[in-house]
Formats: C-alpha cells, sequence, structure tokens
C-alpha cells in the first residue's frame, strides 16, 4: 500500500500540487483523470522520484518513503513508464533493455517482449517503431524491474486482460489518462484531479462520461471537429514542403517537433536560431502569451505536460503564418476542454485564409 500524505509542489510562477491525500492499493487499477495542466503528470513524477515535493510524505506500509532520484523509487518498487519514453533510436530493443536493469532480469526480455510487442524481436531497432511501441518497449522494460506499483502515464489502449494479468499478482497500476471509456472500463477507482487538487475519489461504478465531463469541465457535451478543417488519409512523409507556404506538426512532439532537452527558448524560436538573443526573448514570449502557457523561457522542454507542449509548437507554426498547416495526431493526450480550444484556433485560423489539414476521418469527438 502506498499513501501519499498532503503533498506540495510549488514553483516560482505557479503551485502546481496543493495538499495531495490519496492511498493506492495492492492489485487494483486507478485511472487520474484532469485537465491539462491539472497536476496528472507532475504527482506521477513526485510519486517516482523525479520530482521532489516542497513538502509532505510518501509511506510505503507505513514507512515513509524519502526519494532523490528514479532509482530509489524503484528500488522501493516504484516504475514510470513517461507518456514520452526516452530510448536511444539508432540501437536495438535488446541494447535499450539492458540499460539500467540487473543482469539477472534479461532472461525475462525476450518474454515480456513478445506478450507486449509480438510482432517484433529484440533485434530490431527502435527508430523502427511507432510511437506506441516505443511506449511497449518502455513498459517492457519497467516490467524488468519488478515493480510492485506501475505508473502509465497516457497509455495506448492496453488490452484490459493484459492489464488484469499484472493486477492479478498483486502489482498496483496508476493510469494517467484523458480517454473517458478507457478509463471507466478499465480501472477499478477513478481519482479527478482539478488545480492540484483531488475534487473525486471514488469507484469507477459511479462515474459516468457525462458525470466526469461535468465535475472536471463543467460540460457533458461531446466535441466535433469543424467543417471548416479538412480531412484526409494521409502520411507524414507523403507531404512535399514548399519554403515557409506549408507547415507540418508531426505525430511526435517529442523528439521529431522537439527535444526534452531544449530550452523553451531553444524550442520556440528553432526557425530563426541566428536572431539576436533580445529579438528571440521577445518572440518566445509572445507566443508563449498566444499559447496561455505559464512557463519561465529558461526552463526545459520537459517540464512541459504534454498538452503544453502541443500548444506551443501549434502557436510556433502559426507564427509562420503557412497557407496549409498539416496536423497529425493532434488531440493526443488532450483532454475535452484541450480539444475544443484547439479546434476553435484551427477554426479561427481557416478564416484567416489558412488551409487546415488533420490527417484521418471524420467523426465525432468527444
Amino acid at each position: 500500500m502506498l499513501e501519499l500524505k498532503d503533498i506540495c509542489v510549488n514553483y516560482s510562477y505557479k503551485k502546481v500540487l496543493k495538499g495531495i491525500n490519496v492511498t493506492f492499493n495492492h492489485g487494483r487499477i486507478y485511472s487520474l483523470l484532469g485537465e491539462n495542466g491539472a497536476g496528472k503528470s507532475t504527482l506521477a513524477h513526485v510519486i517516482c522520484g523525479d520530482i521532489k515535493a516542497s513538502s509532505g510524505q510518501i509511506l510505503k506500509n507505513g514507512k515513509e518513503l524519502v526519494f532523490d532520484s528514479p532509482k530509489s523509487a524503484i528500488q522501493e518498487g516504484i516504475v514510470c513508464v513517461h507518456q514520452r519514453p526516452l530510448l536511444s533510436p539508432s540501437i536495438s530493443i535488446k541494447d535499450n533493455l539492458k540499460i539500467g536493469i540487473p543482469k539477472s532480469q534479461f532472461p525475462l526480455m525476450e518474454n515480456l517482449l513478445s506478450f507486449w510487442l509480438p510482432d517484433h524481436n529484440l533485434k530490431t531497432l527502435v527508430k523502427e517503431l511507432s510511437q506506441e511501441e516505443c511506449f511497449y518497449v518502455s513498459l517492457t522494460g519497467a516490467l524488468m524491474k519488478n515493480p510492485s506499483l506501475l505508473i502509465l502515464d497516457e497509455p495506448p489502449a492496453i488490452p484490459l486482460e493484459k492489464l488484469r494479468k499484472l493486477t492479478g499478482s498483486g502489482l498496483s497500476i496508476i493510469m494517467i489518462t484523458h480517454d473517458l471509456k478507457e478509463a471507466l472500463s478499465k480501472s477499478d477507482q477513478i481519482i479527478l484531479l482539478q488545480e492540484g487538487v483531488i475534487v473525486e475519489n471514488d469507484d469507477s461504478k459511479n462515474f459516468t462520461e457525462e458525470s466526469i465531463r461535468s465535475k472536471l469541465y463543467g460540460i457533458s457535451k461531446e466535441v466535433k471537429l469543424p467543417e471548416s478543417i479538412i480531412l484526409q488519409n494521409i502520411s507524414e512523409d507523403s507531404i512535399k514542403r514548399q519554403d515557409d507556404k506549408i507547415e507540418v506538426i508531426p505525430s511526435d512532439k517529442t523528439f521529431t517537433a522537439s527535444n526534452p532537452e531544449l530550452s523553451i527558448l531553444q524550442l520556440l524560436t528553432a526557425f530563426n536560431p541566428k536572431g539576436k538573443q533580445k529579438d528571440l526573448e521577445k518572440k518566445a514570449k509572445e507566443i508563449l502569451k498566444k499559447a496561455g502557457v505559464n512557463i519561465k523561457i529558461s526552463e526545459k522542454v520537459r517540464a512541459l505536460s504534454g498538452g503544453m507542449l502541443q500548444k506551443l509548437i501549434l502557436e510556433r507554426a502559426i507564427d509562420k503564418k503557412p497557407e496549409k498547416l498539416y496536423l497529425f495526431k493532434p488531440t493526443q493526450g488532450l483532454d475535452v476542454e484541450a480539444t475544443e480550444r484547439l479546434y476553435k484556433r484551427l477554426d479561427g485560423l481557416t478564416k484567416e485564409g489558412t488551409q487546415v489539414i488533420i490527417s484521418g476521418k471524420r467523426e465525432e469527438k468527444k
């Protein structure tokens, strides 16, 4: 059993977590839901030792734990599979999985990989994998560390029977997700987080999609894609860029459109790296304001939530005033309210003369 008591995380510009009290019991699946910026990923980072809480306690079976790194959390059986796994693309799955894993666990590698990625073998290079497949490689590595608590940050749609196989051995799972259907169908318990505070914590059977939307976002409607936006079945490789007339926002926001080790300034001024420092800083701050993201330009991209990163990449592209804007998986990791804001922003862009194209088929969006 893992218990969090009065966990707070304060930054100079914002209080992200404001007194979190919650208990995670053995063999249960928990879904952590909240709008972008609610503090979900920050809470995960605290539990797995990536971030030190400003105050509060973490207790395991009544014993207080103090983490100074993810390694110390792993030693206590707490492992996180992050939304944007850090894998080396130029080497094989096997070589990636060996990093940070005791040799005694190597025999588990092949069976675990075949369970999660049956269509690939250990010799496959990571650069040949999709983003979803990279998540499963990272999950395989996490399970090789023999966790008692596993945190899945924005996981793909993992089959319930596979999750239950994990919890059947006593493993606890925390899923950070925006997918309400996934949370309701696969969780034992749902925790709603809003502006750094838990506003609801109950059995999943006591929730519906409508009740979650109402409590978190104050809305119960489903969000539809505006008719002004074009949907096409196109691949990212098929688009031919023509000077500054075409901008593409790829599905991989982490390493194709960005990099976790860049500063916010570098991210937002990547198209004009030779500009004067004063001008670059002014431009970066303008984009931050338009995106509505509150962070210092000196901080690293890795400090951003997935939704915040999406906003900044979009505004960076819009700032170039393209004639055509292509987007791939633009709502991945976005909650209902953020999706609605995105669609309004893109609809407004079409009214200004930009052609907006999203890869996919037209359907109703929650």
